[in-house]
């Protein structure tokens, strides 16, 4: 009797089996989704630039065009504006953005990253990943976003970035342009300001697949406070580049590549420059979100 009444069970069972494995399926892919936080972090006093955030870049002030192009991600849960400054606030709430203030006492964005994650957690918040998005990158563009997130939510890597291949010598040369050298499976080896690889003549090769960082990163929301705290390294001192310190102390670094960028804005001489092309529409990302306004 008690196999006849588990034989009917299973048989009026087996027709919802598909829908109950689709729906076991759904559940699974939501529950391990990482959520996704970028923070743009934004200064209002810079030595080289002051109130760079608030510069105009055709008609709207940089940090709308960081946040709007930034915001349009479909890796990020949440974006905001990190600043200790009132004026910046104010700006980034007039356009709708969302902004979350920062003591003045950060030393730098990743400190700005990291007390925002404290902000937020206290509030009952979780982030599993943390993306670091420069305010002086106006143009940045939302795939850069979703890349930079999918190297550390794919992989082992504690701490991703994105590069580029190379386009001509002074791209390679320069002290100021970043360049990696990477494993077969993406991970960075080593960043440096030299030109690297570097072959037997110690010139530059045309030949030779250059790979030039790009200023954004993402970061494993539970080795950020490690980071921050993380003494500095012989190789970070020697090259004045401090991801260098978290390969040396044996953690891994997965590197995105993504065929071209925008750089930001560093001079108000590049500003000059930038909204002269846009004016005549000369400038190659005229499609980006924060650029509908322009006729």
């Amino acid at each position: 009797m008690y196999h006849a009444a588990i034989v009917i069970a299973i048989s009026a069972a087996l027709p919802h089996i598909p829908s109950l494995f689709k729906y076991l399926k759904t559940f699974v892919v939501k529950s391990s989704k990482k959520r996704v936080l970028g923070v743009i972090p934004a200064r209002y006093a810079s030595t080289r630039f002051p109130a760079k955030p608030l510069k105009e870049i055709a008609g709207k002030p940089m940090i709308y065009h960081t946040y709007t192009n930034a915001a349009t991600s479909t890796a990020l849960d949440k974006c905001v504006v990190a600043t200790d400054n009132v004026e910046i606030a104010d700006t980034v709430r007039s356009f709708g953005g969302e902004v979350i203030m920062t003591s003045e006492g950060c030393n730098n964005g990743t400190e700005r990253c990291l007390e925002v994650l404290n902000q937020l957690k206290a509030k009952g918040e979780h982030y599993d990943i943390v993306v670091n998005i420069q305010g002086d990158e106006p143009f940045i563009e939302a795939e850069h976003i979703d890349c930079v997130t999918a190297v550390v939510a794919e992989s082992d890597a504690v701490m991703g970035t994105l590069a580029r291949p190379h386009l001509d010598k002074d791209d390679v040369t320069g002290v100021n342009n970043v360049k990696t050298v990477l494993d077969v499976n993406g991970y960075a080896l080593y960043f440096s300001r030299a030109i690297i690889p570097h072959n037997k003549k110690g010139v530059y090769d045309p030949a030779t697949p250059y790979w030039r960082k790009l200023g954004i990163y993402s970061y494993r929301a539970d080795f950020l406070p490690k980071f921050i705290t993380m003494p500095e390294s012989k190789l970070q001192k020697a090259e004045d580049l401090e991801q260098n310190k978290v390969i040396e102390a044996g953690y891994k670094i997965k590197v995105g590549i993504v065929a071209n960028a925008v750089h930001g804005v560093d001079t108000p001489e590049q500003l000059v420059e930038l909204n002269q092309l846009i004016k005549k529409k000369q400038f190659k990302h005229m499609d980006l979100p924060s650029l509908s306004h322009v006729q």
